[in-house]
């Protein structure tokens, strides 16, 4: 077979979509990854694999610009003679979705790890966009042969924007490298160090990693620090660019939070924290939150859409209200003086992170394949 992995993003296909593209390899398929041309694309055929690059104006929403867009895919997708396509994210999951209906490929299958910053935003903006992105769907419901979800409430919306019933899968998770994320014990001498080096006291650790955009609750995390600044040390690990959405190295570089940017080590700082935070807005299915439970440690998450199914409130971690950082530091505060409590949802958070093995993600994606009539 010739199955083609389409994405707005390098990235999310080298960091999300790998396991399932290694599956298909060893069974001897055919795969092809086109997005556009970038850094992480450059990594992918350094790795071996086939890329294609194809021209997209990511951030465009200029209709002759779109438009142009995807008529250059279609007669890319068309050239390629491919028998089944991958989408994910927005642009790929609609007019990718379309363009490869015109260019016959017969398998369509589109993956929503969750709705963005344009169904969080009230701005006219966001409204015009939304509304575009809503009727672009409903057409390519029509002309996909599956649509997969990472969590029940993408789910929930997407039906009621008119989806099919028998044209859904929920596949929680896009997994997780549970030989890379496991609990380690950070020697202490290692510990002092770190505290040193970044000018932090000897206390507990709370860490947050996301891309440092206030709809993942920068805001809160920082009021939160500041609130519990006498108890604890606070670190963000995560990303800035120039999104609207991102938090200004003004504020993150202020306050009492170490932003440290972005770093490749995450399971390191996982296993160095006490706690983990992500106090989104809005969510898919944090893959974050997973890594860190995967580590053994507790968590504390926003009642919001996708962390809600990442953690049971009680069992392995604690909701805090969302956008509200008097809550989130309650929660924190709580897991700081309840040693007992803390472990007890840690020691819960690694053994349900067990059922989200990479592995095992890619062999229902497998599965959801030939339930559909392709076989792999």
């Amino acid at each position: 077979m010739k199955i083609a992995f389409l994405s707005h993003s390098a990235m999310s296909v080298y960091h999300f979509r790998m396991p399932i593209i290694k599956a298909l390899l060893a069974k001897n398929h055919e795969v092809l990854i086109l997005v556009p041309d970038d850094e992480y694309s450059k990594r992918l055929k350094a790795d071996g694999l086939t890329v294609i690059n194809y021209e997209l104006q990511r951030s465009s929403i200029n209709p002759f610009v779109v438009f142009k867009n995807f008529l250059s895919l279609k007669k890319l997708l068309t050239s390629l003679n491919l028998d089944a396509i991958q989408t994910s994210a927005h642009k790929s999951n609609t007019f990718g979705i379309i363009a490869a209906f015109f260019a016959g490929i017969k398998f369509r299958f589109a993956l929503v790890e969750g709705l963005g910053s344009f169904y969080i935003d009230n701005d006219f903006k966001s409204k015009l966009v939304r509304l575009n992105i809503n009727l672009l769907y409903k057409l390519s419901f029509k002309l996909a042969t599956k649509f997969i979800f990472v969590n029940d409430s993408d789910c929930v919306f997407m039906k009621k924007l008119g989806l099919k019933c028998e044209k859904i899968c929920v596949i929680k998770s896009v997994g997780i490298n549970l030989k890379h994320f496991f609990p380690q014990t950070i020697p202490d001498e290692l510990k002092d160090k770190f505290l040193k080096e970044h000018k932090l006291c000897n206390k507990p650790i709370v860490l947050m990693v996301a891309r440092a955009l206030w709809h993942k609750g920068v805001k809160e995390f920082y009021e939160a620090a500041e609130i519990l600044k006498d108890k604890a040390n606070f670190i963000l690990i995560g990303g800035v660019d120039d999104n609207k959405s991102c938090a200004p190295l003004s504020f993150l570089q202020n306050g009492f939070v170490k932003y440290l940017g972005q770093k490749d080590d995450i399971a390191y700082y996982l296993n160095l924290c006490d706690i983990f935070v992500l106090p989104s807005y809005k969510e898919g299915f944090p893959r974050t939150v997973l890594e860190a439970k995967a580590c053994e440690k507790a968590c504390v998450v926003s009642d919001c859409d996708g962390c809600v199914e990442a953690i049971k409130n009680g069992f392995d971690g604690l909701y805090c209200k969302k956008a509200c950082s008097a809550d989130l530091a309650e929660k924190i505060s709580l897991l700081l003086d309840d040693e007992k409590l803390r472990a007890n949802l840690a020691k819960n958070a690694f053994k349900d992170a067990q059922k989200y093995d990479e592995n095992l993600i890619a062999k229902k994606y497998l599965k959801t394949y030939e339930e559909s009539g392709l076989y792999v």
